[in-house]
């Protein structure tokens, strides 16, 4: 039962939806204001929506399976193994103050660069030494997904793509610049949030782990293999670690390079340079080497440093994993039938987590398309006006319902801003809005990293709901606060 709490919560949405939809549908014909608004959405069109969600978002899923695919691969091999081991052997004697860094390491690193995706990566890897250090699943999930929220909240340098520009173009903004206030307008309130939720969070994880000590709390997970690994066989002396430190290190440093638009964000035009130089330069005679021997995407700058991203959200990530798969079976010798088999049988266990993600974003689909959201949003603003209030909600209504960070901005935040009349409080509506996204990311069963970690590492989400919403509520009174303080500033 409490397995499928997911499910039935995205199923309880999708169902609200379609009925919502049909009411104010039949309404428009009664009332003049709302004719034309809204319209239904057939009950056969549900199963097709659902394809159409695995179509629009395929990199997405593809980037999941080969995730999936890159650990079962990996969790195979001794070294990954004797790593894991090896890390939570020396600290066991300090284990807190390793969950403690790992909280505040995933949010420091989510805030100065806002690339989630590329540190969902690494999330497996920690939540591996986390359970080995002796903790338990929520203590995992909070110190790497939870503090990836937290990190978004007081993120100083978190991107998307412009909704007012060209689908095909790509132009990074942040949430400041896309409503009209200055780059580092929310500077300092940021960095206030990042401390403050940091120290929030560590503190509801550490008061948890000393209830779980004192038995005074106890939640009933079941055990799950996809973050064990195998045990070492043969000479146990003789493993080398070093290669898989090293290749976690590059994949970092290629994801922040790849994915940092660092034009846009800062200026600085040298991967550009250098990306031109590769094409026009390194030629023999008129025959240009890197576009037609190594990809076509460098001559029009999609492969350079900062624009991984104008390829789509993890294609860049895609390629590069199974690279890294590539080279695990290669360093350590993996033979070729069993490398298939695991990377085959990683992806099987991933399947799961992608048929409820597939269904999260047939609700991104259907209430986007239908203009539910925005025209909610649209209607609810003229009504009451814009404010901080009013913008909290509306970014509450796009995340629960747009589970994609460029749908809540093109559904939520835009319609929002059309109302939006006094601009000395565009970045107080910037970060409220900001803020509230990464609140409700936290706990709304329609996102991406809560339907990762939940299904993938076993959690029901009922259990994560009765676990986090205490720290969520904390997390949102303090957030009000800030806000508030700007405001009287």
């Amino acid at each position: 039962m409490k397995k499928n709490s997911l499910f039935k919560s995205l199923m309880i949405i999708l169902g609200a939806i379609v009925l919502i939809c049909a009411v104010l549908a039949v309404c428009g014909y009664f009332v003049p204001s709302l004719e034309g608004m809204f319209s239904m959405v057939p009950l056969l069109d549900i199963p097709i929506t659902y394809v159409q969600a695995l179509y629009y978002f395929f990199d997405t899923v593809f980037f999941l399976l080969i995730l999936g695919a890159f650990y079962g691969v990996l969790n195979e091999v001794p070294a990954y193994k004797k790593l894991v081991d090896k890390i939570s052997q020396k600290l066991k004697k300090h284990s807190k103050l390793f969950v403690f860094i790992t909280i505040g390491l995933f949010a420091v690193l989510t805030s100065v660069t806002g690339l989630m995706g590329a540190l969902l990566v690494f999330v497996p890897f920690f939540v591996a030494v986390i359970l080995s250090l002796g903790y338990d699943k929520l203590v995992a999930l909070s110190s790497t997904i939870a503090a990836m929220f937290v990190g978004f909240i007081g993120g100083i340098y978190v991107t998307f793509m412009d909704p007012n520009n060209s689908y095909y173009g790509y132009a990074a903004t942040t949430f400041e610049e896309f409503v009209g206030a200055g780059k580092c307008d929310n500077l300092i309130p940021k960095l206030v949030l990042l401390v403050l939720g940091v120290t929030l969070l560590i503190f509801f994880v550490n008061r948890y782990i000393n209830n779980v000590q004192k038995k005074k709390v106890k939640y009933e997970l079941n055990e799950s293999n996809e973050v064990t690994v195998s045990e070492v066989k043969g000479d146990y002396k003789n493993i080398r670690t070093w290669p898989i430190i090293v290749l976690f290190g590059l994949l970092f440093v290629l994801f922040v390079l790849g994915y940092l638009p660092w034009n846009t964000l800062f200026g600085l035009n040298i991967f550009d340079n250098f990306n031109t130089w590769l094409v026009e330069k390194v030629v023999i005679g008129e025959f240009a080497v890197f576009p037609n021997i190594i990809s076509s995407s460098i001559s029009g700058g999609s492969l350079a440093f900062g624009y991984w991203a104008s390829l789509g959200s993890y294609v860049c990530m895609i390629a590069v994993l199974i690279i890294a798969t590539l080279l695990v079976k290669v360093i350590y010798r993996v033979k070729f039938d069993e490398a298939i088999a695991n990377f085959v049988s990683g992806a099987k266990k991933m399947v799961p987590t992608v048929l409820l993600l597939c269904l999260a974003y047939t609700i991104l689909v259907i209430s986007y398309n239908h203009g539910l959201v925005a025209n909610v949003i649209t209607w609810f603003t003229d009504s009451l006006g814009i404010n901080v209030g009013t913008t909290a909600l509306v970014s509450a209504l796009a995340t629960l319902l747009h589970s994609d960070l460029y749908y809540v901005i093109a559904g939520g935040l835009l319609p929002a801003m059309n109302s939006v009349t006094d601009e000395s409080l565009f970045a107080t509506y910037a970060m409220t809005f900001q803020s509230v996204y990464g609140i409700v990311s936290l706990i709304a069963p329609t996102g991406l990293f809560v339907i990762f970690g939940l299904k993938y590492f076993d959690v029901p989400y009922s259990t994560w709901c009765k676990y986090i919403w205490r720290f969520v509520l904390m997390l949102l009174l303090l957030v009000l606060l800030v806000v508030l303080v700007m405001s009287l500033i």
